[in-house]
């Protein structure tokens, strides 16, 4: 009988026309428009080459602050591809303009240090400034603490390189989260089942049938997470295919997509069996989908958003989205983990709630 059920359900829904647009149709024209209106701002920055500058040192070779100053900035330079040349003597403003400097630095007495400009190199010299001044602070806490450590090991100023995300262009970007969220919207896909069973009474049908609450909620799941992980993977190979969008890890990524429409049928479903009213139903889903898409980078790139880091991690979209993002530019991500477990763990909670739901609504005759 469930197996019944769930192909009849599937073929109800493979043949909506409304399912169709809502899952493979929209988000691909949706996808063209954003990476097309976002394509500037995402697009990466592409180096110029070595970053030319120069300095004078004024102070005495007897200057140990000044000489350390000077020595530790031409070897983060050394290491940062700036080429820090020396000039002796010459005029900062003059040599900005012939030699075609970013900035000139000049090392003063006890550590000091002026910087010159070039007006027409803003970016180069924004990077050369947070160099000195980085420096600079290192300097200061050195001579805080002390040439020597407390187990007597001297003390030196390192330096760091941290890990970074590569950057991802908007055709990517947009190509991977925009399918994750209409996915979320897997509800809408069960509504054509909804609308079948209150206008034949299946439902009453059903309860007398014989079968349980779970299977009855088994006989939904199934093939709504079917049709909704096949579209949203119909859209995944058109969007590659026509839009150049770049999926990393094709089989993890998949995974996290299935998991994710399964996460969202079970949530989907439990407020369904809660109201018993398909059009309260899609709006309540909506707006919960609608909050965890703003706070989880469907509209505003959760890179470039300024949403305090703790309303990003409460939203489930925001770990898929980063975990299938971080995936296609770097080729693996941490958030593949928690976008697993986030998922997971609200189709099993969410899937209980929708059969007990079931059974209170069943035992009240309702």
């Amino acid at each position: 009988m469930i197996r019944y059920l769930i192909k009849n359900n599937f073929k109800l829904m493979i043949r909506s026309a409304t399912n169709i647009i809502l899952y493979v149709v929209t988000p691909v024209i949706l996808v063209a428009l954003l990476s097309s209106s976002f394509g500037d701002m995402m697009e990466k920055y592409e180096s110029q080459g070595s970053i030319k500058a120069g300095y004078r040192y004024d102070a005495d070779d007897t200057d140990m602050d000044a000489k350390l100053l000077e020595e530790q900035i031409k070897s983060i330079a050394k290491e940062s591809d700036i080429i820090l040349s020396e000039y002796p003597g010459a005029n900062p403003q003059d040599t900005l303009q012939k030699e075609d400097l970013a900035c000139f630095i000049i090392f003063e007495r006890g550590g000091k240090y002026s910087i010159y400009e070039n007006g027409d190199k803003k970016f180069e010299v924004k990077a050369l400034e947070y160099m000195i001044s980085s420096v600079d602070q290192r300097i200061a806490k050195f001579k805080r603490l002390g040439p020597e450590t407390v187990a007597g090991e001297k003390a030196s100023i390192g330096v760091y390189h941290p890990e970074y995300m590569t950057p991802i262009n908007a055709s990517d970007y947009y190509g991977i989260v925009e399918v994750v969220y209409f996915g979320w919207c897997a509800v809408v896909c069960g509504a054509g089942i909804f609308t079948a069973e209150k206008k034949y009474h299946i439902g009453k049908k059903l309860k007398v049938s014989g079968l349980t609450e779970t299977q009855l909620f088994f006989a939904r799941f199934i093939p709504m997470v079917l049709v909704v992980s096949i579209s949203s993977l119909i859209t995944a190979g058109i969007t590659a295919l026509v839009l150049d969008v770049h999926w990393g890890a094709p089989l993890i990524s998949a995974l996290i997509v299935v998991l994710s429409a399964a996460a969202a049928t079970a949530f989907g479903l439990m407020f369904y069996n809660i109201t018993q009213n398909a059009v309260v139903t899609i709006i309540v889903v909506f707006m919960c989908v609608w909050l965890a898409g703003f706070f989880g980078g469907s509209f505003e790139t959760y890179m470039f958003s300024v949403h305090p880091q703790v309303l990003k991690d409460i939203s489930p979209i925001y770990h898929i989205n980063r975990a299938l993002t971080e995936l296609s530019c770097m080729g693996h991500s941490s958030y593949v983990k928690s976008s697993a477990l986030y998922s997971t763990a609200i189709m099993l909670v969410c899937g209980f709630a929708a059969v007990f739901a079931g059974y209170v609504r069943r035992r009240k005759g309702a």
